[in-house]
Order: C-alpha cells, then sequence, then structure tokens
C-alpha cells in the first residue's frame, strides 16, 4: 500500500470560531495526511515560518498586530516561497480580493461566501502544487550542481532549462539559449558536435537522454558530457601510433630498398672495370645517376623513419642561411623583419646540411612565438679567429652563426635548462621541450657549441660556434677514384641475409683480391668462427639480421677474437650512428651505409686489415 503524502499547513487566524471551522472543512481530505498548526497573530506566524517546514499558510488579514494587504505583503516578506491562501473576510474591500492575488497569494477565499467543499478544494490544490514546487525547485538546484552539461527543452525542441556547465559547454549565457531552439538533435547515446562560439573550435559531448516533465508538462532532459580532450588525446595516441607504423614500415622498405640498390651499385662497378666497358661508359653513368636520385629518396624515407644518420659535408655556411632565407620568410609572418647578415667569404664548416637548417627553422619558430605582436628576427654569418668568452672550445679559427630576436625573452630561472629535452616555456601543447635539445644535439656532435643570452622584455640571442673547415664547400664531392683491381690479401667473413648483397658484396672483394666466406646470419657466422677461430681475418657484417644482428655478433668476436677487425653496413639501425668527418662508425666499429660505393668498401677493409697487422 502506497503511503500518503504529508504536508504541514500553518493555520494564521485569530477568531477561534474560524479556526475551528476550518478544522473541521479539512478534516474530510483522504488522499494525503495534514498537519496544522495554529497561531494567532502575525509576529507568530513570521516566526513559525523563519524556521521552515510548511507546505503553506491559510491566513487572515485582519489580525491583532497587522490588518489588511500589509499583513500579507510582510509574510511573504519572511518567506518568498510560501505558497498563502487568502481566507479573510473581504466585505468591506471588495477590491482587496484582487490587490491579494496581485501581492502574491496563491489563492483568495472570501469568508462570507466561502464553503467547505471550496475550501478543501483551495487548499488541497495549493497544497500539490506547491509540493511539486518544491521538488522542481530542488531538482533544478540538483541539476546546476551537475558537473556535465545539462539541458531541457520542451517536445518542441526549445530549450526551457541550461545549468552552468551547459553554458560553458556551448560557450554562450543562459539568457542566449533559453527559449531557442538548440541546434543540435538530442539522441540517446549519441555524439554531438557541438557548434563553436567565439574563438573557441568544436567541442564534442556524449548525450544522455531522458523523458521527463518540466513545469507540468512534458519535456526532455539531456546531459551532455564534454569528451572533446578525451577525443582529442585519442586522436593524438592514434595519430602517433599510425604516424610510428608508417615509420617502421618506411624504415624497412628503405633498408630493403638500399639493399637492392646496393647490389646494382656494385654490379655497375664490376661492369666498369670489365673490358670493353667504355662503349657503353654513357648508359653505365646515367645508371649510377638514377641510383644517386633513388639514394635521395631512402634518405628521405629514413629521415621520416628517425633512421638517418648525419652526413656531414663541408657547407658554406653563409650559403646555407642564404638558401634556407625564403623559408624563413614563409615561416614568419608579416609583422616580423626578416634580418640576413651574410659575409663575403665561403665560412666553410663541416655539418650535415638538412641539421643546420633544422636548427634555423627551430629557432625562427621559436621567434615567432616570442613575438606575437612582431618584432625583428636576424640572422649573422661571421669568421672569428679568436673563441669569445663563455665557450669553451679549443683555440683556432671559428665560424659564428648567431641568431637573436625582439620577442619577449626568457626568464632568467629558465634560461640554464632551455637545452634539456621535453623543458619548454610554451604554454601546454603548444611545444614538446625537444627543439632546442635537438639544437643541442645537432650542433654539439658537428663539435660545435652553442650559448644562449636573454633579456625579458628585451629578446633572445643564440650564438654558436662551429670549427672552420679547412677544406672548401664542394672539395668533399669530387668523383670517386676507380678501386684497384687485386692487391688485397686476406680471407674475409661476409655476414649477410640478403643473397644478392651477399654475392655482389663477395664479387667486388674476389675481384680485389680477397678471398670470401659467406655466413647468412650472426648466428651461422657464430658457428663459423666457433670452428675456425683463425681462418678470418676480418667480418664485414650487416647490422639488421634474424637470428643475431651485427652489433650482437661483435660483441661475440670482442669476447673470443679481440684482435679481429669488424667492420659494419646498414641501410638503417636503431643503434646509435656517429658520423664525423667522413668516419661512420657503430659501437666503435667502422660502418658503410647502404647503398656505399665500391672504393669506400675497399678502404674500410684496408684500413681494418692495417689496424690488424
Amino acid at each position: 500500500m502506497t503511503e500518503l503524502p504529508t504536508y504541514r499547513l500553518l493555520l494564521i487566524e485569530d477568531n477561534p470560531g474560524d479556526a475551528e471551522l476550518a478544522g473541521e472543512w479539512l478534516a474530510d481530505l483522504v488522499d494525503f495526511r495534514l498537519e496544522m498548526s495554529q497561531v494567532t497573530t502575525l509576529a507568530a506566524a513570521v516566526a513559525a515560518v523563519a524556521d521552515g517546514g510548511f507546505d503553506g499558510a491559510v491566513l487572515d488579514l485582519n489580525l491583532p498586530d497587522s490588518t489588511g494587504l500589509a499583513t500579507l505583503e510582510r509574510l511573504l516578506a519572511a518567506s518568498p516561497d510560501l505558497p498563502v491562501i487568502v481566507y479573510s473576510g473581504m466585505s468591506a474591500d471588495p477590491d482587496l480580493g484582487l490587490a491579494a492575488e496581485t501581492a502574491g497569494a496563491a489563492d483568495v477565499l472570501s469568508k462570507e461566501d466561502t464553503s467547505s467543499r471550496l475550501f478543501a478544494h483551495s487548499v488541497r490544490s495549493v497544497l500539490r502544487r506547491a509540493s511539486a514546487d518544491r521538488l522542481h525547485r530542488q531538482f533544478e538546484r540538483l541539476l546546476t550542481q551537475v558537473p556535465d552539461a545539462v539541458i531541457l527543452t520542451d517536445r518542441g525542441g526549445t530549450v526551457r532549462f541550461v545549468n552552468p556547465a551547459a553554458e560553458g559547454l556551448f560557450a554562450v549565457a543562459a539568457g542566449e539559449l533559453i527559449g531557442r531552439r538548440l541546434g543540435i538533435a538530442l539522441e540517446d547515446g549519441a555524439t554531438a558536435a557541438v557548434p563553436a562560439h567565439g574563438d573557441g573550435g568544436p567541442r564534442f559531448a556524449e548525450m544522455r537522454v531522458v523523458d521527463c516533465s518540466w513545469d507540468r508538462r512534458p519535456a526532455r532532459l539531456a546531459m551532455l558530457r564534454d569528451v572533446t580532450d578525451g577525443r582529442m588525446m585519442a586522436e593524438q595516441l592514434r595519430q602517433s601510433q599510425k604516424m610510428e607504423a608508417l615509420g617502421l614500415l618506411a624504415g624497412g622498405i628503405a633498408h630493403d630498398f638500399n639493399n637492392l640498390l646496393l647490389v646494382i651499385l656494385l654490379y655497375i662497378d664490376a661492369i666498369r672495370r670489365s673490358p670493353g666497358a667504355e662503349a657503353i661508359a654513357t648508359e653505365v653513368s646515367e645508371i649510377a645517376q638514377a641510383i644517386e636520385r633513388a639514394r635521395a629518396m631512402t634518405r628521405q624515407l629514413l629521415t621520416f623513419s628517425r633512421r638517418q644518420p648525419a652526413e656531414f659535408e663541408v657547407l658554406g655556411l653563409g650559403e646555407v642561411v642564404t638558401g634556407v632565407r625564403g623559408l624563413l620568410r614563409r615561416t614568419l609572418p608579416e609583422t616580423i623583419a626578416l634580418d640576413c647578415v651574410v659575409g663575403d667569404g665561403p665560412s666553410p664548416v663541416l655539418a650535415d646540411r638538412g641539421q643546420i637548417e633544422q636548427v634555423l627553422m627551430n629557432f625562427a619558430i621559436n621567434a615567432r612565438d616570442a613575438m606575437p605582436a612582431g618584432g625583428v628576427f636576424r640572422v649573422e654569418v661571421a669568421d672569428v679567429a679568436v673563441v669569445p668568452p663563455g665557450f669553451t672550445l679549443p683555440p683556432g679559427e671559428h665560424v659564428m652563426l648567431r641568431v637573436s630576436d625582439t620577442g619577449t625573452g626568457i626568464a632568467p630561472a629558465d634560461l640554464p635548462r632551455i637545452f634539456e629535452p621535453f623543458f619548454t616555456t610554451k604554454a601546454r601543447g603548444k611545444g614538446t621541450g625537444l627543439g632546442l635539445a635537438n639544437c643541442y644535439a645537432i650542433i654539439t656532435q658537428a663539435r660545435g657549441q652553442i650559448r644562449a643570452e636573454s633579456t625579458p622584455g628585451a629578446g633572445t640571442t643564440f650564438t654558436i660556434l662551429l670549427p672552420r673547415s679547412e677544406a672548401q664547400p664542394g672539395e668533399d664531392v669530387a668523383d670517386p677514384p676507380a678501386p684497384a683491381s687485386g692487391g688485397g690479401s686476406g680471407t674475409i667473413l661476409v655476414v649477410e641475409d640478403d643473397p644478392a648483397v651477399a654475392r655482389a658484396t663477395g664479387l667486388i672483394l674476389e675481384k680485389s683480391g680477397y678471398r670470401v666466406r659467406a655466413a647468412g646470419d650472426g648466428e651461422e657466422a657464430r658457428r663459423l668462427l666457433t670452428a675456425q677461430p683463425a681462418a678470418f681475418d676480418l667480418v664485414l657484417t650487416d647490422v639488421v639480421m634474424p637470428n643475431m644482428g651485427g652489433p650482437e655478433l661483435a660483441g661475440f668476436i670482442a669476447g673470443h677474437r679481440p684482435d679481429l677487425p669488424v667492420v659494419f653496413m646498414t641501410g638503417y639501425t636503431d643503434h646509435p650512428i656517429v658520423a664525423l668527418e667522413g668516419a661512420t662508425t657503430i659501437d666503435g666499429h667502422p660502418a658503410l651505409l647502404k647503398p656505399f660505393q665500391p672504393h669506400d668498401l675497399l678502404r674500410l677493409v684496408r684500413e681494418g686489415l692495417a689496424g690488424r697487422a
């Protein structure tokens, strides 16, 4: 059996007969329980309602301490939400009833012509309506505190209520939404794209929709949870995973492609040294040029997969700055002036062109972010004979690259940390903290140093010193010398999992006088070395192979044949590659980067054997 609701009613009546009559009229109510209290003065009534707990009141306007409309006004002032039924004599003032309704009475009954039935009906209706209104207010207060956006519409889709979270989601005040159609379909379980407002981008929200009533009318209540940040993080994770997968794919393609190029390159060399090769010299040269173009493509793939080692060459630093000026100009907005100052000399340095361009671009991007209102970005190149204070480079001639801006500057407390990986002074989401760390690594790898000076509010200056190269730009790109036929001696163990590469490499070595044995991977090579430890004079091994890779094989050799030279050859690797002044090494061993020239192969083999001797 359903429990009947209980309502508390305050009867404010000083006439005992009228009070008794009211009690009799309400005694027959059977659809709810009524608890009635009586006071005889307005002061007592004000004190009673101040404590709360009443669902309604029946008020006689004429009390010992107050008469007329002022009685109602004072009671409502004490309890604005209290529904008050005015039950008073009105024969002396026929307009009093209308005035009471205007002042806020829930109902007005005249003692002169009110029946028991009318009185009971009025009390029942007012109490029920008051209860519904109270629940409505409680519900509204609850929805206001909900952290998710809450929107309530009527059946026609017109907004009737929004909570503060919804104002934040839609970036508009409640007054701009209430009374209008929402503009998005309310579907339970759907994810909606919330239209952008102001400078913000679109937001996304998952919604739950239920049917309900509002102001005693059918309505729909939608709770929208902002999932924009979660979607963005998920999308960034998907993008990161996609790029990682693409990088692995690109690296694998480049590895296989480099092996194919190497086979072609080595056989081209064999053709060049064959009798009658002069007759097809032009065709062979065209093939060699095509291979060089293909090598450039694989370098791009390896750069994308982050497996491209630095390729040092003698560069004119001024020429590099001039060449990248157009790209710098496009990177900077029109409000930032670009000033490039390059000396007359070549300013030669030994560095990787792409990496130096990367350093300049990183400085330009940082300067752009530091000068939102505009300014000057300046790049200078000059030869210096004396190492400036603050640098610890050995004495000698150097080339200085100085980059400065007139931006916001860097706080003194942050300046010592700017080259640390993942440290950034930019807002969250605006920087990774890797740009300057990469610049530092690039300059250090080129045997240079970088220093920063900054004044908050005045700008930042980066000064880079690189050793001045004795060679001039272009001297290191001469045609490779033809490898000498014959003259070699010793047994070379070629460890390569690609049979075509192994055969082509072996052919070049054999034509140069070396004896060659082949192994398909590091594990097979280990067995050969264990069975015949003195049979080999040098090991030429790939890096990435099944079963056992080149570095693992080199570790085995170091423990069992420390005198046996090891030369690596690789198309890509996760092992650190050090490239400096033409000498490329992996784990301290000489390394050839596929596809390599035959003369480079023979040079490293000769040097390895000579070092053993």
